[in-house]
């Protein structure tokens, strides 16, 4: 008898369905036997010095950093504390997780499956089971590359969730997780054993105190009775374990229906149909008479002259009675699982990992230093657990083409052109950076407890890496849109290694430490170098890392230093222009007003510059009539970026005004206001409205 798939996918979840598990401070201390020979020696001290300087600066407990050289570590060194409140120093062999820098390795599985003919990089993300909202066909390309939102192709928005979904993409060309394929091709062919996927923690089901132990041992061997039953396609088996009154839900949740219909599946099974069935992690909580079974199982099912196919994994939920004396199942309820199942292998690998895993930590309100706990998952996306020196294994191994051939590699470090045909800052699991003529490839990751950096500059031959216990190598940068300098340690890696020859001489240090005045005459005198934007790159930065550590005091002046140092006066053709009412300069907490007259009526043209979010103006002005109405007022839908920070927002329109008394009026609310900003200023030096004579 021929059974439709569906019908024959319902009579295999009543059974034991899939599964498996998903899913400081001390001073820098040098450790192992990884030095730098003599040309390097003077430089790696010159960047411990500066990485023990923003460690405590980023009042980060700990990190642990690397260098590659030509397919070498040529020197790795842990700072800080790994467990602040034990006292253990980081090392070399000090494990974090990695968080965004487990999207490499999703790049290399992928890219394996696309030189393989399993993926296309154009099908349809539908073809593997997923469905996104969108404006148009989202392919696997798109959720590669970040640009799946809004019409697919068509811009970047680093998405880390979309691109999670591409563990389906490798579980459906593969028939293998993303973690089975990871281990199977990457981690034990390199050795790396000191990397692990994640597993996530697990509520056990257990009985309370005093139950009979060898109930639920009958309990889990009438799991596996059914099971068995299953898997040797023998239904009088099944049926004797289901009690006579019995139900489930379907694996897609919804209404009840009958557990199995027994006569269609001895016929399924008498015409070829064969289950595999696998139990994960079953485990069983009895309360006298009654019984909770839980577990993971997965299913190869065998249609009648057809292939194998997988389906799975499922959590599952099976209640038992014990009636005449036998465990009997009345109900069962099973859901897909958000992730893969988690073979013996993948345990062995975390339980070991863990035991050299760093303590995680964050700033709290006050930002002191507290501890918290890493957040829980596994995918393409994040949740890898790695050391320094198994990253530069990967590293090496990536340079010496072990997993792709050359061209697919760098098909990996293209950057991806959008619709319009810009270029894009990533390609398929890097980004992609072209500073100056340096081509940069990199990652970073930013999550709960953690963050990381992987800076390979391909000219050179040579590749940085650093990974933290908190979320502040991250956190104050501007990563996510693509820019590798906003990295303070990647920058401090950069000015060290890359840019001496670069430029053609070593890059001054600034003393951020300084008064006003002279560090303002500092960064005035690079304004004629080669590399005066690292440093207008610099003084952003640390401005962010002073505001993430709680140093206002600090970070303040900074911002108006560069507003100083790099805003643009007011364009020409507005200051040729007669003024008739303006109000400029204004702080924070101020509504001002200005009264003004026209005689006659007046072509007006507005300028003003104030601070939004969507769909609301914070500081803006307006011009009102003498009867108190308003005839114009900035309006956040129809204002324009004014540059640095996204929410600076600009108006420059033309509008007549009749004959008449009006106001000209500014109002600000409690932060980022001229010279006090909070983040960079807006592009011109202006913060108000001005009112000209067109």
């Amino acid at each position: 008898m021929n059974l439709k798939a569906s019908r024959l996918v319902a009579l295999i979840m009543t059974g034991a369905v899939l599964g498996q598990t998903l899913f400081g401070f001390g001073r820098a201390r040098a450790t192992g036997a990884h030095t730098a020979d003599g040309t390097d020696s003077a430089r790696i001290a010159r960047l411990e010095a500066q990485l023990e300087t923003l460690r405590q600066e980023l009042k980060i407990p700990a990190y642990s950093a690397a260098i590659v050289k030509d397919q070498k570590v040529i020197w790795a060194k842990g700072f800080g504390y790994a467990d602040v409140e034990n006292k253990v120093p980081a090392t070399e062999h000090t494990a974090y997780h990695l968080a965004s820098l487990t999207k490499t390795f999703g790049s290399t599985i992928l890219m394996q499956l696309v030189q393989e003919g399993k993926v296309k990089l154009d099908d349809p993300v539908s073809k593997y089971g997923i469905t996104l909202e969108s404006d148009g066909v989202i392919r696997v390309r798109h959720l590669f590359s970040h640009t799946s939102e809004g019409n697919p192709g068509e811009r970047y928005s680093y998405n880390g969730n979309r691109f999670a979904e591409l563990d389906k993409v490798v579980q459906r060309a593969s028939g293998k997780s993303f973690a089975e394929l990871l281990i199977a091709n990457i981690l034990d062919p390199l050795g790396m054993n000191e990397t692990a996927p994640n597993v996530p923690r697990i509520i056990s089901t257990r009985s309370p105190n005093g139950a009979d132990p060898s109930a639920e041992a009958e309990v889990k061997a009438a799991v596996m009775d059914i099971v068995a039953g299953y898997n040797s396609g023998n239904v009088d088996q099944i049926e004797r374990r289901l009690a006579p009154q019995q139900n489930r839900f379907r694996g897609e949740g919804g209404l009840l229906s009958s557990f199995v219909d027994a006569p269609e599946l001895r016929q399924a099974f008498q015409a070829g149909f064969k289950v595999n069935m696998q139990v994960h992690n079953l485990e069983v909580a009895v309360y006298g008479n009654s019984a909770v079974a839980t577990f993971f199982a997965g299913t190869t099912i065998t249609p009648a002259n057809g292939p194998p196919r997988t389906e799975g994994p499922w959590r599952c939920s099976y209640f038992w009675n014990k009636q005449d004396g036998a465990w009997k199942l009345v109900h069962a309820h099973q859901s897909p699982l958000g992730g893969a199942v988690i073979t013996e292998k993948h345990q062995q690998r975390f339980d070991t990992v863990s035991k050299i895993l760093a303590q995680p930590y964050a700033l709290d309100r006050e930002f002191k230093i507290t501890k918290i706990s890493y957040p829980q998952g596994f995918s393409t996306s994040a949740g890898l657990i790695s050391t320094v020196l198994d990253m530069a294994k990967y590293d090496i191994a990536i340079d010496q083409h072990k997993f792709l051939t050359k061209e697919t590699q760098q098909l990996a470090f293209t950057p991806a052109v959008s619709t319009k045909g810009e270029s894009l800052p990533y390609g398929l699991g890097w980004f992609t950076q072209n500073y100056k003529g340096t081509r940069m490839l990199w990652h970073y990751g930013y999550w709960t407890g953690n963050s990381s950096f992987i800076l390979k500059v391909p000219e050179r031959n040579i590749t940085f890496i650093i990974m933290a216990n908190s979320d502040n190598l991250s956190r104050p940068t501007d990563l996510g849109a693509g820019n590798a300098l906003s990295s303070p340690v990647g920058m401090a890696f950069l000015k060290t290694f890359i840019f001496p020859e670069k430029f053609g001489e070593s890059i001054p240090e600034i003393s951020w430490n300084g008064p006003a005045a002279e560090l303002k005459n500092q960064l005035s005198g690079t304004t004629a170098k080669p590399y005066a934007d690292v440093y207008r790159t610099d003084l952003v930065t640390k401005f962010r890392i002073y505001s993430s550590v709680g140093r206002q005091a600090d970070a303040a002046p900074l911002m108006k230093l560069y507003g100083d140092l790099y805003s643009k006066p007011m364009p020409e053709d507005l200051v040729k222009l007669p003024v008739i009412a303006q109000i400029t300069q204004v702080l924070d907490n101020e509504d001002k007003t200005l009264a003004f007259s026209l005689a006659s009526s007046q072509d007006v043209r507005i300028f003003a510059i104030g601070e939004s979010q969507p769909g609301q103006m914070f500081d803006y002005g307006w011009i009102e009539d003498d009867k108190g109405s308003r005839v114009w007022e900035m309006q956040e839908p129809k204002t324009t970026h004014a540059g640095g920070a996204g929410k600076n927002r600009k108006v420059d329109v033309v509008i007549t005004l009749p004959a008449g008394n009006y106001k000209l009026r500014y109002k600000s609310d409690d932060s980022h206001a001229f010279d006090h900003w909070n983040s960079l200023p807006p592009e011109i030096n202006f913060w108000g409205i001005a009112l000209y004579k067109k």
